[in-house]
């Protein structure tokens, strides 16, 4: 028990995480059938993530564990996001924060192009907990079958601040976009969820989904041609820029370091603890079985 808090303390640790105040039984539970655990094409044997925005590639992916693996060590993660006041009071400071920026880059005069702002969904506007914590449950990892059970519910809420943010946006007469790594064929349901909750722009002509590639620069691009994105906010640093989709050994800590003016001011970074490319990164970089052997090989101790 204590090397399992020491796992999953550090996965709290390592992000700048955070918790919307509801049941930690996974709203939808009943709804997704226990299955034999599915490897995603492409994820990393034992990762421990939730929905992957940059899957490794299927030649580096070692093959499926036999059986179902514990997933205990999402256990904090998702507890903290799901219950923890300063989740609340991160997403509300990094909302306002990304109010103030917007105001002041949307005043700049060199613009010959309409302003943007470049939203993700998942973890930065919607907040898909409940889907992790039916992973713990259900001890599965994770599979696009189930991801995409749990999407066509519609149950996923606001992350505090993210309506008011994008009404915000649309009220100064910058075009609000949503580019997530949700694939085209979850369009549908995310349109229905995103627009019941009083999202802006919640519609196929705003929202560039996955097709053939995580990477988020080409449909960053598209919209590019016709507007000039002064603002981007989500929870992964690949979400800001396409430097940061190879971290590299140091973690991705010398392009951070490099980019720190830009931080507050261009980009926003929300809190995600239970998932993302800071983790399949560091996993890359262990040896291990299991999910619990390669991150107790990680922590660092005195």
């Amino acid at each position: 028990m204590k090397k399992l808090i020491i796992v999953t303390g550090l996965i709290i640790l390592a992000s700048c995480g955070a918790v919307k105040h509801k049941s930690a039984q996974p709203a939808g539970q009943q709804d997704l059938p226990a299955r034999a655990a599915e490897e995603r094409s492409g994820q990393l044997a034992g990762a421990p993530v939730g929905k992957q925005d940059d899957p490794a590639p299927a030649s580096e992916a070692p093959a499926s564990l036999a059986a179902a693996e514990d997933q205990d060590h999402l256990i904090l993660a998702t507890l903290w996001y799901q219950k923890s006041a300063e989740m609340r009071a991160l997403y509300y400071q990094c909302f306002r924060t990304a109010e103030i920026a917007l105001a002041e880059n949307l005043a700049w005069a060199g613009r010959t192009k309409p302003a943007a702002v470049v939203l993700d969904i998942d973890e930065t506007l919607l907040d898909n907990s409940p889907f992790q914590g039916w992973q713990v449950f259900e001890k599965k990892e994770y599979n696009d079958e189930d991801w995409l059970r749990w999407v066509e519910l519609v149950r996923a809420e606001p992350l505090p601040g993210a309506v008011e943010f994008t009404r915000y946006a649309d009220s100064l007469g910058v075009e609000v976009f949503y580019v997530s790594n949700r694939t085209v064929q979850e369009m549908g349901p995310t349109i229905a969820n995103m627009s019941t909750l009083g999202f802006v722009n919640a519609d196929s002509t705003h929202m560039f989904l996955k097709e053939n590639t995580s990477s988020k620069v080409a449909r960053r691009a598209l919209i590019e041609k016709d507007y000039e994105i002064i603002l981007l906010v989500g929870d992964n640093l690949a979400d800001h820029n396409g430097l940061y989709e190879k971290r590299g050994p140091d973690n991705g800590y010398s392009a951070v370091d490099a980019d720190r003016k830009l931080f507050g001011t261009r980009y926003i970074v929300l809190p995600n603890p239970m998932y993302g490319n800071w983790l399949n990164e560091i996993m890359r970089q262990s040896s291990g079985t299991t999910s619990r052997e390669k991150l107790l090989r990680l922590l660092e101790t005195f």
